[in-house]
């Protein structure tokens, strides 16, 4: 008997409905192409149904494209549902995402599981541009407003990849409509802010909460003491650190971490290590969080032994060690497979005994372990161990091996380790792609990057900027700057805003090409995207400058780099005053202008006398300045100014603004009173700061961040409360 595509749309359909799809797809074979009938839009359903239920989805997606194609055809709402979760089951969200799109162009209904699922999904995978669009399309399509669910995983998203005036924009949707917003989401907010160092913004954030009866607790608190710190607002920090015992709230270790951080930030390494003492009277235990930036200054400071000292304390403490940690020791140690290992095997250890409470003497056998082969044997067994026991903790603990490896140039033993990783169960962290495709650019497997990458976010890992700047910079060695600025770009498609570091890297590969020209337009992107240069950065573009015979240029940049509060270091200054080309450059061009260049060459020597603290010497450039009538400016004052301050001759100091002013330089800008203001500080004098501040104030100049920072920091020293406070009224 003769069926017709009526009839064998049914029973296909009728036979997915019943659960055998594998029966449906034989019948669409023998009885429908077999006998060459037509497939009407009901069989195209039915079998896009039936393969997408047999797990081949991509030949469900290919026959859906052609059944659109086609225009004739009606595009079922199962079809496409089944498709959808399809996807969804395989984390596929951004597949989802596109096909979502042709689906809505379509004009199908879907129902609002497909939109909860497939916006919980993109922001999840950090796509929150297509959530948001996915949002906009379900609101057009079905006429109906965003449930709450869909507005708060977007709030989150948002604050996630930082994008804090979009999430304050859902926020005030949340409000509109009457939903109730709670103080977790306030919190989330001002850690956007404080992340973007917008601590403005947050505080608002912060007085708004208070506003609608919302208490801070403990993690408002930390949140917005991290956001100072991040700025290096290190006093207001403290200040919110001791406002905290007046409402009653008490430090957690959390808390410590972030001001334990904050000294070691300063160089106040002693007082880190007191803070971190002073916890245990207070019932609180340090975690890893608080020793690690103590290790961290250690080693700058050469103090190598006691690092190890401070690591025994930390472990035989009790306390986990983490991949940071690991990371932190390991650039630390003698290079060396067997020296990495054996550092894997003590975190690994730690963490079975202190984490998961395993008896490390019955799982290893030091006293058998001669080679780098036993040691490997000691760890994976370690490792399975861990994992059996807390998959959160073989996550960090074949993160830390990974890595080991990878330091170590064995790749293969890496990637086996992260295919064993993901069989016992644990998702690997960032950390341990991160240290993969690091070793892959290194082995020269650029392909296996991109395989990678696609890996990770399958997984619903996103790349974070650690990963983009090792892409940037391996690529910048490899001397590709298509492909360094193609990641560029790809970030600001994301809205992720690259780092100073980032810029640091592509614009120190364009030097070295000689495209100056391109290396200048990037450094003034990165001043447009809002990125605050580094010494480094400065550095670089002043050299590139230096190198390539723009010596007045490079004078410039270096003068800005004073205005901004970056002092050079004796590399920058042994650096640019032995670049031969620079001199000869910025001598030539003093014949020609006969002026300005040769006072920023003077200005370059008489800041770096005061840096090393040879103030005489500073004052013989100027004297030599004046034999040739150059007049010094604004910032040959300010650097003797600075100088004057920092050795406390705060008298010679007074002196110099008097004579600047005195012999005309009435263009002083903010960068000089900042400067003297720090020096009154300093030198006890507040009264006088505190009238200088009121002074200026009037010429509509006002102190800086580290001004602001420095003269907190002396009037709360010198109990002169109030004018801590009038000093910015």
């Amino acid at each position: 008997m003769d069926l017709g595509p009526g009839i064998s749309g049914e029973l296909i359909r009728k036979l997915v409905d019943l659960g055998h799809p594998l029966s449906a797809h034989e019948f669409y074979h023998d009885l429908v192409v077999a006998r060459g009938i037509e497939p009407d839009s009901n069989i195209v359903n039915s079998l896009v149904i039936c393969l997408a239920k047999l797990g081949k989805l991509d030949d469900a997606v290919k026959l859906f494209d052609r059944h659109i194609g086609s225009g004739d055809c009606v595009v079922s709402n199962a079809a496409c549902s089944t498709i959808l979760k399809g996807f969804y089951e395989q984390d596929k969200f951004v597949e989802a995402f596109d096909y979502f799109v042709r689906i809505s162009d379509a004009n199908v209904k879907l129902g609002m599981w497909t939109y909860n699922v497939l916006i919980d999904g993109l922001c999840q995978q950090g796509y929150v541009g297509e959530a948001i669009e996915v949002l906009d399309i379900m609101c057009r399509i079905t006429g109906l407003p965003p449930t709450l669910h869909m507005l708060k995983t977007l709030f989150y998203g948002l604050c996630k990849r930082g994008w804090s005036i979009e999430a304050e924009w859902i926020f005030e949707e949340m409000e509109a409509q009457g939903f109730f917003v709670d103080k977790v989401m306030y919190t989330s907010l001002m850690n956007a802010y404080g992340k973007d160092k917008k601590m403005k913004m947050a505080l608002r954030v912060y007085f708004r909460m208070l506003k609608n009866g919302y208490d801070p607790d403990i993690c408002t608190c930390n949140t917005l003491i991290y956001g100072f710190s991040k700025m290096g607002l290190f006093d207001k920090a403290w200040v919110l650190y001791n406002l905290m015992n007046d409402l009653g709230i008490q430090p957690n270790e959390v808390t410590y971490s972030i001001m334990i951080h904050n000294y070691c930030k300063k160089g106040k390494l002693d007082c880190a290590m007191s803070l971190l003492n002073s916890m245990a009277p207070c019932n609180l235990t340090p975690c890893v969080h608080c020793y690690t930036p103590i290790m961290v200054t250690l080693y700058k400071l050469n103090r190598c032994l006691e690092v190890d000292e401070w690591c025994e304390r930390m472990l035989e403490s009790g306390i986990v060690p983490d991949h940071v940690l690991f990371f932190v020791l390991m650039k630390n140690k003698p290079k060396g497979l067997g020296f990495q290992l054996q550092l894997c095997l003590l975190m690994l250890q730690a963490i079975a005994k202190n984490g998961c409470g395993l008896d490390c003497s019955s799982l290893t056998n030091s006293d058998k372990i001669n080679s780098t082969l036993a040691l490997e044997q000691e760890i994976e067994l370690l490792l399975r161990e861990i994992a059996r026991s807390d998959l959160n903790l073989g996550n960090v603990a074949g993160g830390i091996y990974v890595s080991a490896l990878c330091e170590g140039g064995k790749t293969e033993a890496a990637l086996d380790c992260l295919e064993n990783m993901v069989n016992a169960g644990c998702v690997p962290l960032l950390f341990t792609f991160n240290s993969l495709i690091k070793r892959l650019f290194q082995d020269g497997l650029s392909e296996d990057v991109k395989s990678l990458i696609e890996i990770m976010q399958n997984w619903g890992i996103s790349p974070n900027l650690e990963t983009y700047l090792i892409m940037v910079n391996e690529y910048c060695k490899q001397e590709d700057l298509a492909l360094a600025f193609g990641i560029l770009e790809q970030m600001e498609e994301m809205g992720l805003k690259p780092n100073v570091a980032i810029y640091d890297c592509i614009i120190a590969c364009l030097s070295q090409q000689r495209r100056i020209s391109e290396a200048e337009t990037l450094f003034c992107r990165m001043l447009e995207n809002g990125v605050d240069p580094d010494e480094v950065a400065y550095m670089t573009m002043i050299n590139a400058y230096a190198r390539n015979g723009k010596g007045v240029k490079a004078l410039h940049l270096f003068e800005m780099m004073i205005k901004n509060d970056i002092q050079p270091s004796s590399y920058s200054y042994t650096a640019l005053l032995g670049n031969k080309r620079f001199s000869i450059e910025a001598h030539a061009e003093n014949k020609r202008t006969g002026f300005m260049p040769n006072l920023y060459l003077y200005n370059v020597t008489v800041s770096g006398f005061c840096w090393v603290n040879l103030i005489e010497d500073a004052y013989h450039q100027l004297r030599l300045m004046q034999e040739e009538a150059l007049l010094p400016n604004e910032v040959t004052f300010t650097i003797l100014i600075g100088a004057h301050g920092r050795a406390g001759e705060i008298d010679r100091a007074i002196g110099l603004f008097n004579r600047m002013n005195a012999d005309g330089c009435s263009t002083s800008g903010r960068c000089t009173y900042n400067t003297f203001l720090k020096s009154l500080c300093r030198s006890g004098r507040e009264l006088d700061a505190l009238s200088l501040v009121h002074t200026t104030s009037k010429r509509g100049f006002f102190p800086n961040r580290l001004a602001y920072e420095k003269s907190h920091h002396y009037f709360c020293a010198g109990h002169m409360s109030i004018p801590a406070f009038r000093i910015f009224e």
